[in-house]
């Protein structure tokens, strides 16, 4: 049998866990070691007892606040990637070298990372690499430097990251890079989206694959109600909250996290308030519209389904999210920290109103329902497994 490490750094969403996760209990299925190294440790959902659960190494600054750090925001990968301490001198050799130790600890016979850029630059020529996860963080890595996301210039140049992440790979005795993507390079690519949705489609080699969706996604059906899926940040923006109710609709909130004073506080609001998920096959039934903060698992549920979908975002990826859904004629898109109340409960009644978002998301849904399978998790597992022999 074959060991593998299944490594994840960057990203806030419990999402990577949760696929790295499916991937491990794959391998673990079929008698394989496996060794899931997070950037948070977890076992609140179902990982096989034999999965060993490790600490990734840290990006320096994802053990602060990176959105109180202030500066200009965000237009390219690189810019994300100096926010979280790519600037800071040293960080990528020591993330690299911490990240050979558990290899020389472990001695897997392939490796999957999911946004693991110091991981993938740390195991590459040593054994079979796999970068699997999102779109928007599955770069491609033949480019000669990150194209912007935003139609912007980079917030920081990478001539001089570049410059400086060079000398201290080289301080460090290691192999310097020839431009920055090279960081995400891998054997091979499993970037999941639908293509619709990929940020990345107009230089990206390799195809797409299916999104991470875990469940069964149901079809609209006659329900008459605005669903929301909050997450922590948007339990913090009261002009959301204060929007709903002026807009008159029917509103259920699922809040993730949400304590319960929060959950009380949404129930007097006049919000329908669930204390736990529900199947997305339940949602898809019962609403006429969906509100999400762009999670891409939640956001291609809906799609598939045939329910128009709002995006209520806070970052760049999410951003991107809505306007795709956007330009879909799919739904619409709201920067959380803009929300004017009366003006979002306008535009919200007015998209619900709209007859044209739930014909032609119907109209779409087969299609995309279609591209559901194979599961990236499958194909994953499938390709580790072939790569050790």
């Amino acid at each position: 049998m074959a060991k593998f490490l299944l490594g994840w750094e960057l990203g806030a969403n419990r999402g990577h866990l949760v696929r790295m996760a499916d991937v491990a209990r794959r391998l673990a299925a079929e008698g394989h070691e496996v060794v899931l190294a997070s950037q948070r440790l977890s076992r609140d959902f179902d990982l096989p007892a034999n999965v060993q659960l490790w600490q990734a190494p840290i990006w320096p600054r994802l053990l602060g606040n990176v959105g109180a750090l202030g500066g200009p925001m965000p237009n390219t990968m690189g810019d994300i990637l100096v926010r979280v301490g790519l600037d800071i001198q040293g960080t990528l050799p020591t993330l690299v070298q911490a990240w050979r130790q558990l290899l020389d600890a472990m001695r897997p016979d392939a490796v999957a990372a999911d946004f693991a850029p110091a991981l993938l630059t740390a195991a590459r020529g040593r054994m079979p690499t796999l970068a699997m996860g999102l779109a928007f963080d599955s770069v491609p890595s033949h480019l000669d430097e990150f194209p912007s996301l935003t139609g912007q210039p980079a917030a920081y140049p990478e001539t001089g990251v570049l410059a400086a992440v060079n000398a201290s790979m080289a301080a460090a005795r290691l192999q310097p890079l020839a431009h920055l993507p090279e960081m995400f390079g891998a054997d091979h690519a499993l970037a999941g989206t639908f293509t619709e949705l990929d940020v990345y489609a107009r230089w990206r080699w390799e195809p797409v694959v299916a999104p991470s969706v875990a469940h069964p996604v149901g079809e609209a059906g006659a329900g008459e109600e605005v669903f929301l899926y909050a997450d922590a940040a948007l339990l913090r923006t009261p002009a959301l909250w204060d929007g709903l109710a002026r807009s008159g609709l029917p509103v259920r909130v699922y809040a993730q996290g949400a304590s319960g004073v929060q959950q009380a506080e949404l129930a007097r609001m006049g919000f329908t308030v669930e204390a736990a998920p529900i199947p997305f096959a339940r949602i898809a039934e019962r609403s006429r519209v969906v509100m999400t903060y762009g999670g891409l698992g939640f956001t291609s549920s809906a799609l598939a389904a045939g329910v128009p979908v709002v995006v209520v975002h806070y970052d760049l990826e999410k951003a991107l999210t809505g306007q795709a859904i956007t330009r879909l004629q799919l739904g619409g898109h709201v920067y959380a920290g803009s929300i004017q109340p009366e003006a979002f409960a306008t535009s919200l009644r007015q998209l619900y109103q709209n007859d044209s978002f739930q014909r032609r998301a119907r109209e779409l849904a087969p299609g995309f329902r279609a591209r559901l399978s194979p599961s990236q998790e499958e194909l994953a597992a499938r390709w580790l497994i072939d790569a050790a022999g």
